[in-house]
């Protein structure tokens, strides 16, 4: 038994309690971090990990994240994915070398699997898009005093993988010098949600390739290539007001609450065509919710006692056959009713109801016409518009047709892919020559920057930035008038704009 000795005062004090004081707090905390962790690994499914950077994620436990190149997300990109991983590490290599060109990091992000909730792109038009942006990387590092790795990211379909893969964007935004985002999904509610988080938190510049919901406008750090709403619907109405006949036009309109690019395009269309031409009410549905074809069966008789000369379908293309199918039997078929719609037809020749797109125009006496982002028959129908340097990677002899033999370009998707890129680039480019840092702030601060002489030449038309009206969009940009034609087929009719005609390159 051991004995204590009294203190000088007469009184004893117990030994101190390990667990008292700052060392004791500490252990203890670093203990429980230890059995949270451990806890953690133990109840975590087996497997969640697919790749340095890429984890089952969310609800359809999906391979979410962020790669440079080595992980494809799915077969259909193997191609695509292999040789953006190649010219990354040559980047990587150059880089390393005595004297070599030091590189940046752009990051590709967007859903890039297809057929998940809310996901309206076919697998087609992933790959086209990423094709296109591979192309735009490899002219961007030829010669350039700074070069560009590219990273893919895939955000999922839920909130989730969303969540995950900004946490790995965020966690490799400083080793892998990322500076810009650049694709970034569709106009969803969801998409401006990232896009807030990327610029506003993460400090990256954002580059959207097919973003037009005017909601979108006005994000600092946001710049998009494609032509905002509002000027689609003005180069749908200046379209269809150009025939003699002044058409009249029903509306049908998709109430979606999540979805930017339907309630913004139907607003617009609705302020630039004249009330006095518009046939009836506007006819709404919701896509989120069951039962639209039966919505639109239903709505035939509606339709036929206002007897429009034509459609204007504020929806998207997944949907579109749930329309033209009760349309092309109609009771009122005597003569031919054409519908015209938005950008997002161009995915329909891709989408797995495409056959009874086709069949429904074969048959039902209509006619298909969508304002597109970008179609190459416009390069012929308005040369002026496009300036030969811009196009020449997609023509005979070209880059695109070399590296990706047979892939088509009537989506548009390559052509907006590859603007994109080359948009990131020139802001890029711009901040470089100051020889300070790269950064992404730096970056922003380069793209207001893109107009007048800085303005950008795209394949799509001339991205020459709306510093005022509609911040961070192009003004007056080129849109072709593409007709579908029943054998899925597209062509362009003429290239308008907002203003009627776009500027000369």
């Amino acid at each position: 038994m051991t004995s204590h000795v009294p203190t000088p005062s007469g009184t004893w004090d117990p030994p101190r309690r390990w667990w008292r004081g700052w060392r004791g707090i500490t252990a203890l905390v670093a203990a429980l971090l230890l059995i949270g962790s451990g806890v953690y690994w133990l109840t975590r499914p087996a497997g969640d990990r697919c790749a340095d950077g890429v984890a089952k994620e969310g609800t359809g436990r999906a391979c979410v994240g962020l790669t440079d190149g080595s992980y494809p997300f799915t077969h259909d990109l193997d191609g695509v994915f292999a040789r953006i991983h190649k010219e990354n590490d040559r980047v990587a290599q150059q880089a390393a070398a005595p004297n070599g060109t030091p590189w940046v990091g752009v990051v590709y992000l967007m859903s890039m699997v297809a057929g998940g909730s809310g996901n309206t792109y076919s697998q087609d038009t992933i790959r086209h898009e990423l094709e296109g942006a591979y192309v735009a990387q490899q002219l961007a590092n030829r010669g350039s005093t700074v070069h560009i790795r590219l990273f893919l990211a895939h955000t999922g379909d839920d909130q989730a993988q969303r969540d995950f893969t900004l946490a790995q964007l965020a966690a490799h935004r400083d080793e892998d010098r990322i500076v810009a985002a650049v694709g970034l999904g569709t106009s969803t509610s969801a998409t401006r949600a990232t896009i807030q988080r990327l610029t506003g938190t993460l400090h990256i510049a954002a580059f959207g390739s097919v973003l037009t919901a005017d909601d979108l406008a006005g994000i600092a750090g946001l710049v998009r290539v494609a032509p905002p709403n509002s000027d689609e619907a003005a180069a749908a109405a200046k379209y269809l007001l150009h025939d003699r006949k002044k058409p009249r036009v029903l509306v049908i309109e998709d109430t979606r609450a999540d979805d930017l690019y339907t309630k913004t395009l139907a607003d617009h269309f609705l302020s630039a065509y004249p009330k006095s031409l518009l046939a009836g009410p506007i006819m709404t549905y919701d896509s989120a919710k069951s039962a639209v074809a039966t919505y639109f069966g239903q709505q035939m008789a509606t339709l036929c006692l206002e007897h429009p000369d034509v459609i204007y379908y504020a929806g998207r293309g997944v949907d579109l056959a749930s329309l033209l199918t009760p349309l092309s039997s109609r009771i009122c078929d005597q003569t031919t009713v054409r519908v015209v719609s938005g950008d997002d037809i161009s995915q329909v020749a891709q989408s797995p109801n495409a056959d009874q797109v086709k069949k429904a125009l074969r048959f039902g006496r209509i006619e298909l016409v969508f304002t597109g982002l970008a179609h190459p028959g416009a390069w012929s129908v308005r040369p002026q518009a496009f300036q030969r340097s811009a196009i020449a990677p997609f023509q005979k002899g070209g880059e695109f047709l070399a590296d990706f033999p047979g892939e088509l370009l009537d989506d548009g998707q390559a052509i907006m892919g590859y603007d994109a890129m080359n948009t990131a680039r020139a802001a890029i480019t711009a901040a470089a020559a100051g020889g300070s840092r790269m950064t992404g702030d730096a970056v922003i601060q380069m793209q207001s920057l893109l107009y007048g002489a800085k303005a950008v030449p795209g394949a799509s038309g001339t991205i020459f930035l709306d510093n005022s009206a509609n911040p961070g969009a192009p003004r007056n940009k080129a849109i072709p008038i593409v007709e579908f034609a029943p054998d899925g087929s597209t062509s362009t009719l003429a290239v308008s704009s907002s203003a009627g005609t776009p500027p000369d390159a």
